[in-house]
């Protein structure tokens, strides 16, 4: 008797790579079907027909698992997340070390859909609970803002280096300056826009107080 669906989800830039399997009483996995689809809208609602196709019996519940794959997935979590799917986020340390222990071997170490429809048959996950608009927003700039002091702190190194150099070409550091110039402008203005973010919210403002 089947006690469980379990839709796995491999998803890159491009595409989403589906497996839907089942798991019985006696804990047997079984996949029911498998599909690629874009990584789209138009991908999406064509993942859902899938889905609506091959899990026809409602009173047996359906996780869907998917494996934490930069911002590539989020699109596809929110969406299924909208259509009242249960969605499990994984990171991909966790998968690999699922796919080794039971004996799952991958070129790349990455795992497949297959295995996360096993994972997620097999094992409790967590549900995954999006987050609101405003800490997505703080997240996005506060990750920018670190890309940003990288970028100025590899410029700096290189205009230390060619000002060191035997010979200078005041060109290159002409345009190094210009850079590192720019970007100190676009730090100065992510960090007003991250302090105007934090102030906007009465309990991030208190903290910031205290």
């Amino acid at each position: 008797m089947i006690v469980k669906y379990s839709l796995g989800l491999d998803v890159s830039s491009k595409d989403i790579k589906a497996c839907l399997a089942t798991i019985d009483n006696e804990q047997r996995v079984k996949v029911k079907s498998s599909k690629t689809i874009t990584n789209t809208q138009k991908g999406m609602h064509e993942l859902l027909a899938w889905i609506e196709k091959w899990y026809s019996d409602l009173e047996i519940p359906l996780s869907v698992c998917m494996e934490a794959t930069g911002v590539y997935h989020e699109n596809c979590a929110y969406f299924l997340y909208d259509k009242g799917f249960n969605v499990s986020i994984v990171l991909p340390n966790k998968a690999k070390k699922y796919l080794q222990a039971i004996g799952i071997k991958s070129k790349n170490d990455s795992i497949d859909a297959k295995g996360l429809a096993q994972m997620g048959a097999e094992q409790k996950l967590e549900v995954w609970e999006p987050m609101g608009m405003f800490y997505y927003e703080l997240r996005v700039l506060t990750r920018q803002h670190q890309s940003l002091k990288e970028s100025l702190t590899a410029e700096q190194s290189r205009l230390h280096a060619a000002n060191a150099a035997s010979r200078q070409i005041n060109f290159e550091i002409k345009q190094i300056k210009s850079h590192i110039n720019f970007l100190e402008k676009q730090v100065e203005k992510l960090e007003a826009e991250i302090k105007r973010l934090i102030h906007s919210d009465e309990t991030l403002k208190k903290n910031l107080r205290r």
